[in-house]
């Protein structure tokens, strides 16, 4: 193997380790235990949603991201002999405006709210976890919009793409990346095949997005208003709202966002 060949698998190889550190290890032993579960037992047991053990996660989630982006920076900078946010490709191009990212955030919602009322969905861990109070919905709000886009885009669309792209281009890099992005997020998700599909439709438009500009701060900016937008309708939205009717929820919301209602 050549060694510029060899450079490239290792750092393929580095990529899934920062993947990894960042919550991929833990799902993947998620996996395996739901598969052992059903190989044994023919279904998955019904897990009790406790706000003990919601709040345990996302404290766990926000460490795994703080320890993701520390094994990013180590790797895209070689331990600080590179410089780290010019060898990501963070950056914007004139051709991409912020107005493109609410836009494209607001189209993905009304995917979202579509995909709820034409595909089987049924109550999700997630939305489980929002029903236990208030400060949940502190907790998951700002893990959502203070870390998420810019830990995972860096993750996702900085680390993996790039090197994914190196080695077998940008095509295989946009797929990869793309179902590798909606795998971390399934598990909070199952069972709902409207949500799923929805988070696949976000992976794609922000792997897309990056392959299109070559630069990572168009996604996070999409990746931002997006969680900005579920964020509001999470602290915004009457209870009975969010409970009974997240779609016209969400719609409410954007309508506000945009003054295009009282």
């Amino acid at each position: 193997m050549a060694p510029q060949s060899r450079s490239k698998w290792m750092d393929l190889f580095w990529a899934f380790v920062v993947w990894g550190v960042s919550g991929g290890f833990l799902l993947l032993l998620d996996y395996v235990f739901r598969i052992y579960l059903w190989v044994n037992n023919g279904r998955l047991p019904e897990i009790k949603v406790t706000q003990t053990g919601v709040i345990f996660s996302l404290v766990a989630t926000l460490i795994m991201q703080l320890a993701g982006f520390a094994a990013a920076w180590m790797v895209v900078t070689r331990i600080g002999r590179r410089p780290f946010w010019r060898t990501l490709g963070w950056g914007w191009i004139p051709q991409f405006k912020p107005v493109h990212a609410i836009g494209l955030a607001v189209l993905m919602i009304g995917v979202g709210i579509l995909a709820q009322r034409l595909l089987p969905h049924q109550e999700t861990d997630l939305e489980k976890s929002l029903k236990l109070g208030m400060a949940v919905r502190i907790m998951v709000a700002t893990l959502a919009v203070a870390t998420a886009p810019f830990i995972e885009e860096i993750v996702y669309r900085g680390v993996i793409f790039s090197s994914v792209e190196a080695l077998m281009g940008k095509g295989a890099a946009v797929i990869i990346v793309t179902l590798l992005f909606a795998l971390v997020h399934a598990p909070q998700y199952w069972g709902s095949v409207a949500t799923m599909a929805a988070i696949l439709t976000l992976s794609l438009v922000l792997t897309l997005l990056r392959a299109w500009t070559g630069k990572l701060l168009p996604c996070v900016a999409t990746h931002l208003v997006y969680n900005a937008i579920q964020a509001a309708v999470l602290l915004l939205a009457p209870d009975q709202a969010l409970n009974t009717q997240p779609d016209q929820a969400a719609l409410t919301i954007i309508w506000r966002i945009l003054g295009l209602g009282g």
